[in-house]
């Protein structure tokens, strides 16, 4: 995937991308980093074709995203979106099969094909013994990963999710990143993703894009580009970066 020099505003005028470009790794993960309403989100919305951008291009194995039918898209992109909302007693396994639509008619039978995919997205999640539980029955880190399982039965190469860790506690989140870590692994998923935490960032990323304002200040291996001074450029956030041996890369705040 190719993001070309794009640029995008909603119905106030107000730009929130300015002439953004970069490229997405096949089979690694990528992390959008940045302050509050510096356009993360908007960018990724911008890649999955939800935005679309008044300058730019986003190419997709050669074709313009905004050229695809939406069936065509929806085999290649799977989106985990920030807030998601199903009926309360919806089992995690009707939910799941939602994620076959793009290969069925909604009132077409099932076929073995989409029995198999929603079988191994609920076993990669580890919810295949809560398939027939509600939703509403599971805790906030579980209900995150059965939108993610929804997003694997879809069957894509690639896989966006905006902000997956949001108001989950720090178990459940490093439950989320650990599957996220697994799923480019273990089965070559092309993952492009919006965090907080810049440690996890570190962490869990093959790629950072930083921005702000609407801009990419810098994109890279998150071991070259995350510096005392891109932290303080981007957030005015003054940081100590370290490297241990047993722990690894991170950054430890000092204040503004």
């Amino acid at each position: 995937m190719e993001i070309k020099d794009i640029s995008f505003s909603y119905q106030d005028k107000i730009k929130r991308l300015h002439n953004v470009a970069a490229e997405i790794t096949p089979g690694q993960i990528t992390t959008i980093i940045g302050p509050n309403g510096c356009g993360k989100s908007t960018l990724l919305g911008v890649l999955t074709n939800n935005h679309q951008p008044q300058a730019g291009q986003v190419i997709l194995d050669g074709k313009a995203i905004n050229k695809y039918k939406p069936k065509e898209l929806a085999r290649k992109l799977g989106v985990v979106h920030q807030q998601n909302t199903a009926p309360a007693d919806m089992t995690v396994e009707k939910l799941v099969y939602y994620g076959r639509l793009p290969y069925r008619n909604t009132f077409s039978p099932k076929v073995e094909k989409d029995e198999e995919m929603v079988k191994w997205a609920l076993e990669c999640t580890g919810l295949y013994e809560k398939r027939n539980e509600a939703i509403d029955t599971l805790s906030g880190g579980q209900q995150q990963r059965v939108w993610i399982a929804m997003a694997l039965a879809q069957d894509t190469p690639f896989l966006f999710l905006d902000e997956p860790t949001s108001n989950l506690d720090m178990y459940y989140q490093y439950e989320i990143l650990e599957l996220v870590k697994q799923l480019c692994k273990e089965h070559g998923l092309t993952i492009v993703m919006v965090l907080h935490d810049i440690n996890q960032a570190i962490q869990y990323s093959h790629h950072i894009i930083a921005m702000k304002q609407g801009k990419v200040i810098k994109k890279g291996n998150p071991k070259t580009i995350v510096t005392k001074q891109l932290m303080q450029e981007v957030y005015g956030v003054n940081v100590v970066v370290k490297n241990e041996a047993d722990v690894g890369m991170y950054i430890v705040p000092l204040g503004i």
